[in-house]
């Protein structure tokens, strides 16, 4: 499915309806170029989850976690494999009791479960549009794109 987000606020918006409907266990993988709006839908998530402080891109740091709201958020920008994002201890959000989002989860997809919401942003024809293709595969997976086809 395809949504169309036309400004910084909107992809809030639509972060922020996938977050109050993630449970433990969920897993997001978010990927597009740089500036597409990766870390800007991972705030929407948190904000959905309760979360009212700041959320930077965990570039450098390639883990930020939001134990308030029991969020993980990792960026794979500076990771080569699958086996790199699993030696900075992810399995450890990933099998408890965390939600997690993986920017750039195309680069270390075999390190993630199958299991999981895919959002794929796009620069659109207009400076503020985004395209985002959401596709679910696994159980979490096919019910979060059910609550972003309610978007519509």
């Amino acid at each position: 499915m395809e949504l169309v987000s036309d400004s910084i606020d909107k992809t809030v918006s639509l972060g922020t309806i996938l977050g109050r409907s993630m449970t433990p266990g969920d897993v997001v993988c978010l990927e597009g170029e740089l500036g597409t709006g990766k870390t800007v839908m991972v705030l929407g998530i948190a904000r959905g989850r309760g979360y009212a402080g700041a959320v930077p891109s965990p570039t450098f740091t390639i883990i930020h976690t939001y134990p308030e709201v029991c969020l993980c958020h990792a960026d794979a920008f500076r990771l080569s494999s699958a086996d790199e994002l699993l030696e900075t201890g992810i399995e450890e959000y990933l099998e408890g009791d965390w939600i997690v989002a993986v920017e750039w989860a195309d680069r270390v997809r075999d390190a993630l479960p199958g299991d999981a919401l895919t959002v794929r942003l796009a620069f659109g024809r207009e400076d503020n549009k985004r395209l985002l293709t959401i596709e679910g595969t696994g159980e979490h997976g096919r019910r979060l794109a059910g609550v972003m086809g309610e978007v519509r």
